[in-house]
């Protein structure tokens, strides 16, 4: 049966079904019913909308305009479900409202905008980013040593965020944190140990099989749910977000030791790591300018068109960002090695030749600029802790020593065709005619802002903005913890910082106009929790495009 909006509230009454709702979302004015999470993408003429609930039901359907659609379900038990919803009007804000099999609501309706058409000319725009949001919030560690923020404080820096009402948002990497060899099989005992204790508590997951539709499956939710559909709620509901994958969301660290390389994604990561997308956050909605046969597109088992490694998000002509995953398709070929595939990086190369879009963006999942000794980075600098001619980078295993970092030690592992990459990604960025560069980057568990000047050999037109975009759920994992250093400007980078990095939860905002991008880059740690609520930020600084 196909029932207008109209037509349904007319007939079952509203007041009186949202009467019967249950769960409130975080800031109690919106009634989520039994959804568990309620996260959406767009972009000038789709909807992709992932959702679960606590219980399992029947396929709910969605509401939107004058059409009725039946969600698909993307578990085995009756709670994950995804909506696709194409031919919409561009520029345009819609009501949605979901409804069950017997035409019940099953929570508020909502508002959700598509995006102007590629060659529309919008006045302005705001972006929100961060990163690094994910993370257990009942680790096995007694309270005072939690490596990860309580959830009610992730969520307060969020909806800090989401009060500035951004057109989109993106988060950049990790999460989930839920890895299996690098913490079952980790040099340091103790921490072993726990990690063993905690899967043990919550179960194992098995490396041997796949994950939808086995015994994974339940691990996977258990794992997941705390860190992606409990952290979000419903909060984005309105708030068309891009996810892009790093390594933990892969179910490993980024190590390279002589007992395993955990990336490219082994069977069982891409496994588990393609699970959790399918169950909770959207993929990237197709983009006539991103080929359609790029790594990690248009996979039969997902819609067509979409993009699980590598997304656009478009606003009209005023403000493009490319997003890309350096994990999943990274390669170890030495000097022709790259984070990402040779034909990504045309894609890249184009679009960034392009100058029709007023402001552009790259947003790798790794950072540009700095480093922390890590292995998976552009970089070769590694922690110089010892004599041998190789080091092995891998999170520090137990001791207070804090490490300097080299490039006179080989870091064990690390291809040369990586810093080769980065230096063509950088050369692009840099050599624009009429936009300076930037770079919104995650991983690193800080918020900094450098202008780059010249890389070794590449000497840029003009600055490459960097910006360390901020982490959300950080609470114990800073790099000056966990890897003895913090963040740093890696050798051969000669840059300004017009804010110095900084070990901060934090986030980012981006305001758009036709002539100007303004970042305004927030910073909170250790300060009252009620101080997030009117957090203000702590830099600012505007970039004008040149013609």
């Amino acid at each position: 049966m196909h029932w207008s909006r109209r037509e349904f509230l007319a007939a079952t009454g509203t007041a009186a079904a949202i009467t019967a709702l249950g769960q409130q979302s975080f800031d109690g004015s919106w009634n989520s019913g039994d959804l568990l999470h309620l996260i959406p993408a767009a972009n000038h003429e789709q909807f992709a909308i992932k959702c679960s609930f606590r219980k399992p039901r029947t396929a709910p359907k969605l509401l939107i305009g004058d059409r009725t659609i039946t969600a698909k379900m993307t578990d085995t038990e009756g709670r994950y479900f995804s909506f696709s919803v194409d031919n919409l009007e561009s520029d345009y804000q819609y009501m949605l409202q979901l409804i069950d099999n017997k035409h019940k609501l099953l929570c508020d309706t909502w508002n959700l905008s598509t995006f102007p058409l590629p060659d529309a000319i919008p006045s302005r725009a705001r972006l929100l980013v961060f990163t690094c949001a994910g993370g257990h919030p009942n680790y096995n560690f007694p309270a005072e040593q939690q490596p990860f923020l309580p959830l009610e404080i992730r969520q307060r820096l969020i909806a800090r965020g989401l009060s500035f009402k951004p057109n989109a948002l993106i988060a950049i990497g990790d999460h989930l944190y839920w890895d299996q060899r690098t913490q079952l099989d980790a040099l340091d005992a103790e921490r072993a140990a726990r990690a063993t204790a905690w899967y043990d508590s919550v179960g194992h997951l098995d490396r041997r099989k796949g994950a939808k539709g086995t015994t994974n499956e339940a691990v996977i939710k258990h794992a997941v749910e705390p860190q992606i559909a409990n952290l979000y709620g419903v909060m984005l509901r309105s708030t068309p977000s891009y996810f892009v994958s790093d390594d933990h969301d892969y179910f490993e660290n980024d190590e390279a030791t002589n007992r395993f390389v955990t990336l490219p994604p082994h069977h069982y990561q891409l496994s588990f790591a393609r699970f959790v997308r399918e169950l909770f956050l959207p993929e990237f909605l197709p983009d006539v300018a991103r080929p359609s046969l790029m790594s990690g597109s248009s996979a039969g088992d997902r819609d067509r068109g979409i993009s699980e490694s590598f997304g656009t998000f478009r606003y009209g002509n005023l403000a493009e960002a490319l997003i890309y995953d350096c994990a999943r398709f990274l390669s170890l070929k030495g000097a022709v090695a790259g984070l990402v595939p040779p034909e990504v990086e045309h894609w890249l190369a184009q679009r960034t030749q392009d100058q029709k879009v007023r402001h552009l963006f790259h947003v790798p999942s790794h950072p540009f600029g700095w480093t922390a000794g890590k292995w998976r980075e552009w970089y070769p600098d590694v922690a110089d802790t010892g004599d041998d001619e190789t080091a092995v980078a891998q999170i520090r295993s137990g001791g207070t020593s804090r490490f300097k970092l080299t490039t006179k030690r080989q870091k064990f592992m690390w291809q040369s065709g990586w810093f080769r990459q980065h230096q063509r990604l950088l050369r692009m960025l840099g050599g624009q005619a009429s936009r300076e560069g930037m770079v919104l980057s995650g991983d690193l568990h800080a918020t900094g802002h450098a202008r780059i000047r010249s890389s070794a050999d590449v000497m840029l037109d003009s600055p490459v903005h960097a910006i360390l975009t901020g982490p959300i759920g950080t609470r114990r994992g800073w790099p000056s913890a966990s890897r003895g250093t913090p963040p740093l400007l890696a050798a051969g980078i000669n840059a300004d910082t017009p804010a110095p990095v900084s070990e901060r939860n934090g986030f980012t905002l981006i305001d758009l106009t036709q002539d100007e991008a303004t970042i305004q880059l927030f910073a909170w740690r250790n300060e009252p929790v009620e101080a997030i609520d009117t957090l203000e930020p702590y830099h600012s600084y505007t970039i004008e495009r040149r013609s």
